[in-house]
């Protein structure tokens, strides 16, 4: 207990971090090192559905236990991250991606402002865009503070996002059904759930920008399901904007970097 008779939330918060893995990335170690060196506790499961040796042997040469381990096939991303959640303990839930790393200190800021607000169920930063070679290339622009916007724009990095157990659980969780989007649609339930949300201003993540990420393909399904999420919640002249919205950006952030 701290002097004023509360408790020490900053040593006593858990964190637990799936890691859906469809094929093998060269920055997996680098992603499973980001968490090595967090505060703990934190709770790693990995999901390996990529059947290449190098996932295991990143798993077993990054010096953090692995409390959950699945190798072999599964129903796809967003099945994976839940199968992981369901599989571990803690107070705060997020998920990486193989090309995705936390910043040194990450868990530490993330718990200074529940400790700051303990009423807060989601937590979020900025994000900082890194090349193949690992360099920054720019900060990811479209995040802000929470708004109304959600319900027509994604406005968290999803690195970067740490919500509560509970609160994700009571709104479901990850929609399995959902193959682009099923992080966004999460943040939706929980805003339209009255979840409270705080962005902190600093970069918590690095996430790869390049070929073969989803923030590059322009796929039917993928604007398939931004028109459903846009349409459900803001109606059909707004879904079609955001729709449109994605596929312009996406064109030209692709045409920058090639």
């Amino acid at each position: 207990m701290t002097p004023q008779g509360k408790t020490d939330m900053s040593k006593s918060l858990s964190f637990a971090v799936a890691i859906p893995v469809g094929s093998w990335h060269d920055f997996l170690p680098q992603a499973l090192e980001s968490l090595s060196i967090q505060t703990p506790p934190l709770n790693v499961a990995l999901m390996d559905a990529s059947g290449d040796p190098r996932v295991a042997e990143a798993a077993q040469s990054c010096g953090i236990e692995i409390v959950y381990h699945r190798t072999g096939s599964d129903a796809g991303q967003s099945a994976a991250i839940a199968e992981g959640w369901y599989h571990t303990e803690s107070d705060f839930v997020f998920w990486l991606n193989a090309d995705d790393r936390l910043i040194p200190g990450a868990l530490d800021m993330v718990r200074a402002a529940l400790e700051a607000n303990p009423s807060i169920d989601v937590v979020y930063g900025l994000t900082d865009f890194i090349d193949i070679s690992g360099a920054i290339i720019e900060t990811h622009y479209q995040v802000d503070r929470i708004s109304p916007l959600l319900l027509r724009s994604n406005i968290i990095s999803q690195p970067s996002c740490f919500a509560r157990r509970s609160a994700v659980t009571a709104v479901g969780g990850v929609d399995p059904s959902l193959h682009f989007i099923m992080d966004w649609d999460l943040w939706v339930r929980l805003y339209k759930a009255g979840a409270k949300f705080e962005m902190l201003q600093q970069a918590l993540s690095y996430a790869y920008m390049g070929d073969g990420t989803k923030t590059h393909q322009i796929s039917i399904r993928r604007l398939q399901e931004v028109f459903s999420l846009v349409h459900r919640n803001k109606g059909i002249w707004a879904a079609t904007k955001s729709t449109l919205s994605l596929a312009a950006e996406t064109l030209s952030r692709r045409r920058l970097m090639s």
